[in-house]
C-alpha cells in the first residue's frame, strides 16, 4: 500500500491577509493562495515543511491530518481569553494517571490549542478526505459554547488505542447530550470510529442538555449590567470583535446564577470496560434470540405449505439444471429442519432416501445434495 498524508487548514475567524496567503503558499507549489483554506496531499514519502501545530497556530483555527498508515489529528485554535483551561484540562490525558495520550491542551501566545491525536496500527486503508473538516468545523463554535462531548469522546477512543492503562483511572466529566449527538458530534464518531459500545455505556450518565436562556431571563440579566460595562460591549461591538456573543452570554449566565458543577460518580476505566463487554454480551445475545425466532418463523411458514414445499423440490428436480439443483438443495435443507423442529427427522430421511434412489444417475444433483450435508442413510 502507498503512503498518503492529507493536510487540511481552515480560517474560521478571520481570513489570511495577501501576505499570510503568500507565506502558506510558498509551502508547498501545489498550494493555491485562499484567505481561507490550505489544503496539502502528499503520495510515496514526502511531508509538510512546517511543523502542522505551528501553522495552525500561526494562521488557521482548524487542521485535520489523515494518513493511511492509521495517523489521525485533529486541531482547533482558539482566542484564549474565550476557552476555560481549567474544565478543558480534565480530558487533556497525558499524565501517567491517565490510560490515553488522545487528548492534549496546551497555550501558544494568546492562543489554545486542542491537539486530538490517534494512531491505528492496522492503517486506514483508502481515505475519503474531502468534506471532513467542513461536517466537524461546527464542533469548535461547540467548545466555545463549553461544550465538551468532542472531548470526552476523544478521550473514549484513546481508551481502546492505549497499551498501559491505568484501569483505576477515573474518567472525567460526562458532558450533557452524550446520548443525542449532533451531526459534526456523528462525524467525529465515524471519522474516528469511536467504540459504539463504550459510548453507549458512557452516554448512561449523561444529563440531559442545559436549556437556552429565555428572553426574560436574558433581559433580567441585561438589567444587572453597569451602564459602563454595557458601553463596553457596545464599542467591542462596533468594532467587529469575534465571538462576542459568547462573551456576552457568559457574562450574562454569572449574572443569572453559575450552573451547578457536575456531581455524577466518575467510573473508572476498567468500570467502563466491564459494562461495554456486558452490553456487547447483551447484545450477541438478543441478536441470537432475534435469529432464533426469525427461523422459527420461517420454519412454521414452510410447515403450513405442507405437501407442496415436497412438490416443489420434485419439480425444481425434473428440470435437470444446476440452478434449480441448487435450489431444490436449499429447500431440502429447511425441510430437514424443520422434520428436526417437528421431531419427524426419520420421516424426512426416508423421504431423502427415496430421492437418491429415484434419482441415483444424477450425478450433479446427488453431488450438490452431499454438498449441503444431506446424506443417503446406510441402513
Amino acid at each position: 500500500m502507498s503512503e498518503y498524508q492529507y493536510y487540511e487548514f481552515q480560517a474560521i475567524d478571520r481570513p489570511l491577509t495577501e501576505e499570510e496567503q503568500q507565506a502558506v503558499a510558498q509551502l508547498s507549489s501545489r498550494v493555491d493562495p485562499h484567505p481561507r483554506r490550505a489544503v496539502f496531499t502528499y503520495s510515496f514519502g514526502g511531508g509538510l515543511r512546517r511543523r502542522a501545530e505551528d501553522l495552525l497556530a500561526e494562521y488557521y483555527d482548524a487542521m485535520l491530518y489523515l494518513a493511511n498508515w492509521g495517523s489521525r489529528q485533529f486541531m482547533f485554535r482558539f482566542p484564549k481569553a474565550l476557552v476555560d483551561l481549567g474544565q478543558m484540562q480534565q480530558y487533556n490525558v497525558v499524565t501517567m494517571d491517565y490510560p490515553s495520550e488522545a487528548v492534549n491542551l496546551y497555550t501558544k501566545g494568546e492562543y489554545a490549542i486542542l491537539d486530538i491525536q490517534l494512531h491505528e496500527e492496522e492503517g486506514l486503508g483508502w481515505i475519503e478526505d474531502e468534506g471532513w473538516l467542513d461536517s466537524l468545523v461546527g464542533l469548535r463554535d461547540a467548545i466555545l459554547r463549553r461544550d465538551y462531548r468532542l472531548l470526552y469522546l476523544a478521550w473514549l477512543k484513546g481508551l481502546t488505542l492505549a497499551y498501559d492503562m491505568d484501569e483505576d483511572a477515573l474518567e472525567p466529566a460526562v458532558p450533557p447530550g452524550l446520548g443525542n449527538l449532533t451531526v459534526a458530534l456523528d462525524s467525529f464518531v465515524r471519522l474516528f470510529d469511536v467504540d459504539a459500545d463504550l459510548l453507549q455505556v458512557a452516554a448512561e450518565r449523561s444529563a440531559e442538555p442545559v436549556q437556552t436562556a429565555s428572553k426574560d431571563d436574558l433581559y433580567q440579566a441585561i438589567a444587572q449590567l453597569p451602564p459602563e460595562e454595557k458601553d463596553a460591549f457596545l464599542l467591542r461591538l462596533a468594532q467587529g470583535e469575534p465571538h462576542l456573543s459568547l462573551a456576552l452570554n457568559r457574562r450574562l449566565g454569572a449574572l443569572r446564577g453559575a450552573p451547578q458543577p457536575d456531581t455524577a460518580q466518575r467510573r473508572t476505566v476498567s468500570e467502563l470496560f466491564v459494562a461495554a463487554d456486558a452490553l456487547q454480551e447483551r447484545k450477541r445475545r438478543e441478536q441470537v434470540a432475534q435469529a432464533e425466532a426469525k427461523r422459527i418463523a420461517e420454519l412454521e411458514a414452510l410447515a403450513h405449505r405442507g405437501e407442496s414445499a415436497w412438490q416443489e423440490v420434485d419439480v425444481l428436480i425434473q428440470k435437470s439444471r444446476a440452478k434449480p439443483y441448487d435450489e431444490a438443495a436449499q429447500l431440502l435443507l429447511k425441510l430437514r429442519d424443520l422434520a428436526r423442529h417437528q421431531g419427524q427427522e426419520l420421516v424426512f430421511q426416508q423421504r431423502l432416501n427415496r430421492i437418491y434412489e429415484q434419482y441415483s444417475r444424477r450425478s450433479a444433483l446427488l453431488r450438490r445434495l452431499r454438498n449441503v450435508g444431506l446424506y443417503q442413510s446406510q441402513t
